[in-house]
């Protein structure tokens, strides 16, 4: 590291920090004036975890309201991002050089963007910010895409920073003698876990791909264990809003997976990323959403989420009865439209890519138009020698609509139902979860969103445990399939999900290949832990499993103990020595329901904050925190990652079948750092 340089580019660093702060100040005078007091209630809710984010959100929709030509929202927002970039304004530099030309470009990169006359910090998810990603070191004809269309350029220079609250503790230069795999290590050995952090200063090339992907596109993301995945989902989503802020939009936008404790671990991440407004929800809320808003009258009981293992072929079945009901009302249509009275107003056309009740309704909207201009056009003109024949084509106009309005009511009545009594529902009885998926499926194939809009994208996490039949219910919720599913197959093991990617490519996209995507390399866990996950899982299979990034760290503790009250005390001896200086995340990991209840006892008695404990239970409010001691039974751990691990009643010498592997696999790789596992003989 050369003094000159880093003398220049400290004083580079303070003058970008002395325009920000500027920035801030001019800001914070221009939102005094929806009041000081307002402007204080909300950084009080921006900084309480408790609220989850919506109240603040709510009083600061409430504010933006009252003050809608100030544009509030968008000010309090980038206040936030002006207070980030103060403390920590660029990661890193990129010096290019179009090859037709002699102008040098110097492009500080960091989360967020700040431009004045010209830009002085580029955001992360700007085209031009590719290059840093995606070339190691300085070369010639390095390529990135604009609006205009491509740029070539020589990259010059490629530079890291590290700063610390605003001052520049050291710069590298990333050049062919560089280790970044080993600078990566050294940020992955620094988090905490317990939430989840953003990694836009070690985006990989392969995760840059997912990231850049054509929102347009179905794509499909198999990524291994610790590879990231949930992390490049939700900087996918943040790219997508920045790149394509007039057609996907955070509020019309949707991350879903099956459980609410992943969910919320996932939210953690949105802030630190700009994403403010978001919507995240479990299928089941989403399910409910939809019965309650599109008022389906139905008894149903969600509680028993189980469902029969729904195949290709059954899948199938259901696509079948949806186009016969397609079929039937085009039938229908086309008789009606051969009566010699109508076929005059006969200008439409049927489709099969919206719903046979959107059809009609198509139809029918256009003849109130052509109902409307002929009864204007009569009282216009209500002597003319025309008056006659207007007022026989209301007359007939009016005969038509009814017509069709009836075919309508018979489809949501009759035909609806006769679909859904083919599938064995029937309506009078309490349908259970599956019966619902179905219901919903026709319903939204059928009839089709009337009082909800369809979100402009979609992210699905842990698809591997969803369903066929959950997926195909989800895709009619997103307007042109705009989806992109995360998941890893050796992460599934309930009998119900995924088995198989192209399954998806057969029953949702009728052929229309998708976009597909692997990650290969766990970034969480250190060598040790990987090696013992991967020999827990290869007896059963040799695909997807993780390469490790040869982080060094200590190798996992294996117990066995006579009786579980020495198990429970050996626990009991290394958590008091964790507690005396907790600088990370802890997760307890519980095979048995005796073993959580035990952990939970003990773990009350070693005089923690309780705010530092976190019990996690999916209907439970949860707060997140980067230092603590989470309690989780196994079934609710999937998703999350904490710094050490002990694992209670897994004897890994008893793992017999894939699904037992798969568990354990699961268990083991939440650990980043450290890994006890412990059972009694």
């Amino acid at each position: 590291m050369d003094n000159k340089t880093l003398a220049l580019e400290k004083e580079k660093l303070k003058q970008t920090v002395r325009v920000v702060t500027e920035a801030k100040v001019n800001l914070e005078e221009q939102l005094k004036d929806i009041g000081e007091e307002n402007l204080e209630k909300l950084k009080d809710l921006r900084e309480t975890p408790e609220t989850d984010g919506l109240d603040f959100f709510m009083y600061l929709e409430q504010l933006h309201q009252k003050n809608i030509t100030f544009n509030l929202k968008d000010k309090f927002l980038r206040l936030e991002e002006l207070e980030y970039l103060k403390k920590d304004p660029y990661f890193a530099r990129i010096d290019l050089q179009q090859v037709e030309g002699d102008h040098i470009r110097k492009v500080y990169i960091g989360k967020f963007g700040y431009s004045e006359n010209e830009p002085i910090v580029t955001d992360w998810r700007a085209k031009i910010a590719s290059v840093y990603y995606r070339y190691r070191y300085p070369q010639k004809n390095v390529k990135y895409t604009t609006p205009e269309g491509e740029v070539v350029s020589d990259l010059l220079l490629k530079r890291t920073y590290e700063i610390d609250s605003g001052d520049l503790v050291r710069y590298y230069n990333n050049d062919l003698q560089l280790d970044e795999a080993e600078i990566i290590s050294d940020k992955i050995a620094k988090r905490t876990g317990g939430v989840l952090e953003d990694i836009i200063e070690t985006i990989q090339g392969s995760q840059l791909d997912i990231i850049e992907a054509d929102p347009r596109k179905f794509c499909v993301v198999q990524g291994c264990v610790g590879s990231g995945k949930s992390t490049v989902a939700i900087h996918k989503l943040s790219h997508i809003f920045f790149n394509y802020p007039q057609v996907i939009r955070p509020q019309n936008s949707l991350l879903v997976a099956k459980s609410h404790i992943l969910i919320g671990y996932l939210s953690t991440l949105f802030p630190k990323l700009g994403i403010f407004n978001l919507n995240y929800k479990t299928l089941k809320e989403l399910m409910i959403n939809i019965i309650f808003r599109e008022e389906i009258d139905q008894q149903y009981d969600l509680s028993e989420e189980a469902l029969n293992i729904f195949t290709v072929e059954e899948s199938a079945k259901l696509e079948k009865q949806v186009m016969s009901v397609h079929k039937k009302i085009e039938q229908k249509i086309e008789q009606l439209f051969l009566n010699e009275d109508f076929e005059s107003f006969r200008s439409y056309k049927y489709s099969y890519k919206v719903t046979p009740y959107e059809n009609i309704s198509e139809i029918i909207s256009d003849l109130d138009d052509e109902l409307v201009m002929q009864k204007e056009q009569l009282k216009e003109n209500p002597k003319s020698l025309r008056a006659e024949l207007h007022k026989d084509n209301i007359r007939t106009l009016k005969k038509l609509i009814t017509s069709l309005k009836k075919i309508r009511i018979d489809l949501k009545n009759r035909d609806f139902e006769k679909v859904l009594r083919t599938s064995g529902i029937n309506r009078k009885n309490k349908l259970n979860y599956q019966q619902m998926l179905v219901l919903l499926f026709y319903y939204l194939e059928i009839v089709g969103l009337q009082k909800l809009k369809k979100y402009e994208y979609c992210v699905v996490d842990e698809a591997q445990d969803f369903s066929l039949l959950e997926l195909m219910v989800l895709r009619n919720l997103v307007l042109f399939r705009r989806i992109c599913v995360f998941g890893d197959l050796n992460q599934g093991y309930s009998h119900e999900g995924i088995s198989d990617w192209e399954d998806i490519n057969k029953i949702l996209l009728n052929e229309n290949k998708f976009e597909f995507f692997t990650l290969d390399t766990n970034y969480r866990s250190t060598k040790p832990i990987i090696e013992l996950a991967n020999k827990i899982l290869s007896p059963y299979t040799q695909y997807f499993l993780p390469r490790s990034i040869e982080r060094i760290g200590k190798g996992p503790v294996l117990s066995q103990f006579e009786t579980a009250e020495m198990m429970l005390d050996h626990l009991k001896q290394n958590l008091e020595d964790d507690v005396k200086d907790l600088n990370k995340s802890i997760g307890l990991i519980c095979f048995s329901v005796s073993s959580f209840d035990e952990a939970k006892n003990m773990v009350r008695k070693l005089g923690l904050d309780k705010n530092m404990v976190v019990e996690l239970k999916e209907n439970k409010r949860i707060n997140y925190i980067p230092k603590g001691i989470y309690l989780t039974m196994f079934e609710d751990c999937k998703g999350l990652e904490f710094s050490k691990v002990y694992i209670l009643d897994l004897d890994l010498d008893k793992v017999q079948d894939e699904k037992q592997a798969k568990k354990a696999f699961i268990a083991v790789t939440r650990a980043m750092n450290e890994l006890q596992v412990y059972c009694v003989k």
